[in-house]
C-alpha cells in the first residue's frame, strides 16, 4: 500500500488517534508516580496520599461519564445535520480531527488515573505531587478540547460555515482530479494509446464505492511496463465483483497491484470527487426547498457556495483527466465529469424543486449571468443552455401576466432585495 493510500484510510479511521492517547495515558500512569518517588520534580502542592487517591478516582469516574455525554450529543448533533442537510455529511464529521483529539483527550484523562492508583497506597511514603498535577493538567486540556470541539459543532451547523468548509474540500478536489489548468491550447486529447484488445482487470474482492485512486504509482508502473492504464469506473461510482477496473492498453500489469492503488469504500468523498461536494451542496439546498422545511434562504446560501466551486472547475481543463511520463506519453487516463455534467448537477435538481421560489430563481439566475461573465468563452454554450432551462422553468410556475411573473424573472444577487 502507498503510503497517500495509507494516509487516506488512516484519516477515516475514528480508532488510531483516540488509541495513541489511551496508550500515552497508560505510559504515563506508570512512569510519573516513579517520578515522585524519586523526588527529583518537587511540585511542593502538598498533596497526600488520602487526598491524591480521591482526586483520581473522581477524574476517572467523572471523566468516562462526561465522554459518555459527549459522544451521546455528538451523534445527536450528526443525527440532526444529516437529516436537517444530507446524511452524505456524516462521514465528513467523523473524519474531523478535532472530534478525534478531543475523544482521545477525554479517554486519556480518564484512564492515566485508574493506572496511576495502581502505585498509591497508604504506606507510601513519597509525596504524589507530579501524578495529581499532570492529571489535573489532562483535565484542564480535555476542558479546552471540549470548548473547541463545542464550538466546531456549532460552527458546522450554521449553513455558511458548513457549505465553506465543503467549498474547501471541492476546489482542492478539483485540482486534483482535474491536474490541468484551463489554457488557450486546451482541446481533447488524442487517443492514439488505446489498443482494441487491452487486457482488462476487474474487481475480486467486495463491493462498494471507488473513493480515490493513487496515481503516481500507477503512472511510475505503466512507464515500466510501457503501456497505458485506463481506470473505468469514475471517482465515486459504486463498483460490484466482477466489474472492471482497468483497461491495460499496449501490454498488461500485475492484477494485485493495480487494485491496490484503488481506495474502494463504502461511500464517496471529497479527496478526488469535486462532483461529491457539488452533491452535498445541492442535497442541503434542495431540502431546504422541501415543503415540510420551507427555507429558501438555505437554499440561496447553497447556491453561493456552489456558484464559487463551479466558477473553480471552469478554469480546469476538464478535458484532460490524464497523467504523462517524463517523455509526454499518456500513461493513465480516468474519466472525469465533463463541464455540462457538472452544471446539470449543480443547478438541474434546484431549478426543479425551486421553481415556485422567486429567491430561488433570482439567484440562480444572476448566478449564471457572473459564470457566463467569468468565464472563458469555451464554457458559454453549456451556461446559456442552463439560463434557457430556468427561463422555460420559472414562466411554468409564473406564466406571463401573473402577479408575479416579472419579479420571479429577475436577477438577484441576495435572491429577494436588490433590483
Amino acid at each position: 500500500m502507498s503510503p497517500r493510500l495509507l494516509r487516506l484510510r488512516l484519516r477515516r479511521s475514528l480508532i488510531l488517534i483516540p488509541s495513541l492517547y489511551i496508550v500515552a495515558a497508560m505510559v504515563l500512569g506508570d512512569v510519573i508516580p516513579n517520578l515522585d518517588r524519586s523526588g527529583r520534580f518537587p511540585l511542593r502542592i502538598d498533596v497526600d496520599i488520602p487526598t491524591a487517591h480521591d482526586i483520581l478516582t473522581s477524574t476517572a469516574t467523572g471523566m468516562l461519564a462526561f465522554t459518555g455525554l459527549v459522544v451521546s450529543s455528538m451523534l445527536l448533533v450528526v443525527q440532526f445535520a444529516a437529516s436537517q442537510y444530507s446524511p452524505r455529511l456524516v462521514l465528513w464529521f467523523r473524519r474531523d480531527p478535532l472530534v478525534k483529539h478531543a475523544i482521545g483527550s477525554f479517554l486519556a484523562a480518564s484512564v492515566y488515573p485508574i493506572v496511576a492508583l495502581r502505585e498509591l497506597n497508604d504506606k507510601a511514603a513519597d509525596v504524589p505531587d507530579v501524578t495529581v498535577a499532570l492529571s489535573l493538567a489532562l483535565v484542564v486540556g480535555a476542558s479546552l478540547l471540549f470548548l473547541a470541539l463545542l464550538q466546531r459543532v456549532l460552527d458546522r451547523l450554521r449553513p455558511r460555515n458548513l457549505l465553506g468548509a465543503v467549498l474547501r474540500d471541492g476546489i482542492a478536489a478539483g485540482e486534483s482530479i482535474y491536474p490541468r489548468a484551463l489554457g488557450p491550447d486546451t482541446a481533447p486529447p488524442a487517443e492514439d494509446w488505446r489498443r482494441d484488445d487491452p487486457h482488462v482487470i476487474r474487481m475480486r474482492t467486495h463491493h462498494g464505492v471507488l473513493a480515490s485512486f493513487d496515481r503516481d504509482p500507477l503512472v511510475h508502473a505503466a512507464k515500466d511496463a510501457g503501456v497505458t492504464i485506463e481506470l473505468v469506473p469514475s471517482v465515486g461510482e459504486y463498483l460490484s465483483p466482477g466489474d472492471p477496473l482497468f483497461r491495460v492498453h499496449g501490454g498488461t500489469i500485475p492484477d494485485r497491484f493495480a487494485a491496490r492503488a484503488l481506495v474502494v469504500s463504502d461511500e464517496r468523498t471529497i479527496e478526488q470527487d469535486p462532483a461529491f461536494a457539488l452533491r452535498i451542496m445541492v442535497d442541503t439546498a434542495i431540502r431546504a426547498l422541501s415543503p415540510a422545511v420551507n427555507d429558501p434562504t438555505t437554499a440561496v446560501q447553497g447556491i453561493d457556495a456552489i456558484e464559487d466551486l463551479v466558477r473553480a472547475l471552469a478554469d480546469r481543463d476538464l478535458e484532460t483527466s490524464l497523467a504523462r511520463d517524463d517523455a509526454g506519453v499518456v500513461r493513465l487516463y480516468w474519466p472525469a465529469p465533463s463541464w455540462d455534467a457538472l452544471l446539470d448537477l449543480a443547478f438541474s435538481e434546484i431549478r426543479m424543486y425551486g421553481a415556485a421560489s422567486i429567491q430561488v430563481t433570482r439567484r440562480m439566475r444572476a448566478a449564471l449571468a457572473d459564470l457566463r461573465d467569468a468565464t472563458d468563452e469555451i464554457r458559454h454554450p453549456a451556461i446559456d443552455a442552463q439560463r434557457e432551462a430556468l427561463d422555460a422553468t420559472t414562466m411554468a410556475a409564473h406564466p406571463p401576466g401573473s402577479r408575479d411573473h416579472e419579479l420571479a424573472m429577475g436577477t438577484d444577487r441576495l435572491g429577494l432585495g436588490l433590483a
